[in-house]
């Protein structure tokens, strides 16, 4: 019986067949199937069947195959031709390519490169695919990024690219906003795995800014971020999609951000090598360990974006690095904007400086200006620690020889320490302090203050990206650059060492040749220096030098006061036995009357003795 059901259940399958392939024939194009394959099927049906409905049975092969040439069966979706897409908005101009739907420039209009053009955010390449060009999960570049796509643009800066031919089927939706962001949507029917490009790199570096320019990938996963560089990182970066705020490719002043949104199972970070020159048709970029020897090859990197299934969503910006741009994004990027350990005194001096540019439109001059404020702010504080210095340096030579005469007693006979003469050192020496009138941390702290603020405030001129191609006077042309003149870092010297002799200098002798030695060495190295740096840092010995002179000015004015007052409160000489304070006056000269007196009494007798004789 099981056997008949058996046979049963084979011939109506291979009927089913039969009858399936007559009704739904493949378009002629496809090649008909290999004579000699015998469908096979078997089936174990579990009762009787309706009539109007046929046995469950198992998919065979053929039909399987079947299916598969089905799908060719609707139109193709091809261009006939290559076509540049461009996107012209207020800040940057994009142009993409239908060959793939890739990005192949973008230009911003804010930032002009040292020929005086937009600045291009993306690199020179060889036969490399461009952004957004997609990869197939060996991370091998797809087939579809030589496919012609139809294009269609729509108003708001939409852009619809779609393919269906023999190269595959995708479709990608750019939307771009104003503000450099673009949302970016891929389908990829029937496809899982694949990834997206961004990268390779971030802009050509020019020679001007290769001195200072800092490149590398980020990502954050919440308030901090990890940087790598290219140099350092051997290997791919791995990170899951989920929980990832953004990537980047970036340098100091500019950065390419992928945030992925739906669908994104991973975000790969590759390290690459950059060839300066190739032929045509060959790859521009390689990956570390390819070639044997890596010198003079640029180092950068890569970020492929891999989807879980046919549908990724990912939103990308490409822009300048400023910071009132970065904060009202809603993504997190201003974390970009690096400023250390002390961002949070970074911040305000920021809107300090951009508060001024409004009104001096000259962010020489706006440094110039925001420099003074910072000493009018902290002046009470730098004033209060040059007095207390001063003090302590009256009070030195009490120090020293009262050091002097413990350090006999400060070791015993063993040459151990000796804490009894250490603490009564100690009493006496806070002793000599009070009856001063001197706290010795009271010239250190106000100091102390200060340093944040500077070193704030010097991070911020070196990463601030509105100071690239920013004039000052003359032959400062861009104050994120290096003096080619060298007249700043002249002045900065010459500023340094005149403040240094202005100073009075430390008790100890090896602090007094450090700090003769400090002026010439950051003369030196401010030759390196971007010129807004170097500015701010001469303009702050210039105010420390005016201040100090208004120091030395007052401490004169102060003794000359306090010898008045002390001269006042002697009083005139008191009168001497015998004379009456009438006679002490009559001469008009009050205490010159009686030396006067005298010498007239002693001629005299000289005269009577000679006429005696």
């Amino acid at each position: 019986m099981e056997t008949r059901r058996l046979f049963l259940a084979a011939l109506l399958s291979l009927i089913v067949v039969i009858i399936w392939g007559q009704i739904f024939r493949p378009p002629e194009v496809i090649p008909p199937p290999a004579e000699g394959d015998d469908p096979v099927a078997v089936a174990e049906p579990s009762g009787p069947h309706p009539a109007e409905a046929p046995p469950p049975v198992a998919v065979p092969p053929e039909a399987a195959a079947v299916e598969e040439r089905e799908r060719p069966t609707l139109p193709e979706v091809v261009a006939p031709h290559e076509t540049p897409v461009v996107i012209d908005e207020e800040l940057y101009r994009a142009e993409l390519t239908n060959r793939g739907g890739q990005l192949v420039s973008f230009r911003l209009k804010r930032d002009l490169s040292t020929d005086g053009e937009p600045l291009e955010l993306v690199r020179e390449r060889g036969a490399d695919p461009y952004p957004l060009a997609l990869f197939d999960p060996q991370d091998r570049p797809h087939p579809l990024n030589d496919a012609l796509f139809v294009v269609e643009q729509r108003p708001g800066g939409e852009v619809r690219f779609r393919y269906r031919g023999p190269a595959g089927e995708a479709e990608k939706i750019l939307r771009f906003q104003p503000s450099g962001l673009v949302d970016l949507e891929i389908r990829m029917p029937g496809a899982a795995g694949w990834s997206v490009l961004f990268g390779p790199g971030l802009r050509n570096p020019d020679d001007l800014d290769s001195r200072l320019l800092l490149r590398m990938a980020a990502y954050s996963r919440g308030e901090e971020s990890e940087t790598l560089v290219p140099k350092k990182q051997d290997e791919d970066v791995v990170l899951p999609a989920a929980g990832l705020r953004w990537a980047t490719l970036e340098d100091n002043y500019f950065l390419n951000a992928v945030i992925p949104q739906l669908g994104a199972q991973e975000v790969v970070i590759r390290p690459l090598l950059q060839r300066p020159e190739v032929e045509r048709g060959a790859r521009r970029f390689v990956e570390r360990g390819s070639v044997p020897d890596d010198d003079g090859l640029d180092h950068v990197q890569e970020i492929l974006v891999r989807s879980a299934g046919e549908r990724l969503e990912l939103t990308s910006f490409f822009g300048a690095k400023r910071y009132r741009d970065l904060v009202a994004l809603p993504y997190g990027l201003d974390q970009t904007v690096r400023w250390g350990f002390f961002g949070f005194l970074a911040r305000p001096l920021y809107f300090g400086l951009e508060w001024i540019y409004q009104r001096v439109p000259n962010y020489g001059w706006a440094i110039v200006l925001m420099t003074f404020v910072i000493k009018l702010i902290f002046f009470p504080l730098t004033h209060k620690s040059q007095k207390s210095m001063a003090k302590m340096q009256e009070l030195s030579p009490k120090i020293q020889a009262l050091r002097a005469r413990y350090r006999p007693k400060l070791k015993d006979r063993q040459g151990r320490p000796n804490p009894d003469a250490q603490r009564q050192m100690n009493e006496e020496m806070m002793a000599l302090y009070r009856k001063a009138g001197v706290n010795p941390a009271s010239g250190c702290l106000p100091i102390l203050i200060q340093i944040p603020v500077f070193f704030a405030f010097f991070r911020l001129l070196s990463t601030a990206v509105e100071l690239r191609n920013a004039p000052w006077v003359l032959w400062v042309k861009d104050l994120s650059t290096p003096d080619g003149f060298y007249l700043l870092p002249v002045a900065m010297l010459a500023t340094s060492i005149l403040l240094q002799r202005m100073t009075p200098p430390p008790p100890d002798p090896m602090q007094r040749r450090m700090m003769q030695l400090f002026p010439i060495m950051f003369g030196v190295l401010a030759v390196t220096f971007p010129s807004g740096l170097v500015l701010y840092w001469t303009t702050n010995n210039v105010l420390t030098m005016a201040q100090q002179a208004y120091y030395l000015q007052s401490k004169k004015r102060d003794k000359k006061t306090a010898a008045a007052r002390d001269k006042k409160k002697e009083g005139p000489p008191a009168p001497g036995p015998g004379r009456s304070s009438g006679e002490g006056s009559s001469s008009g000269k009050g205490g010159h009357a009686k030396p006067a007196a005298k010498k007239h009494a002693s001629a005299g007798a000289k005269i009577g003795s000679r006429r005696r004789r």
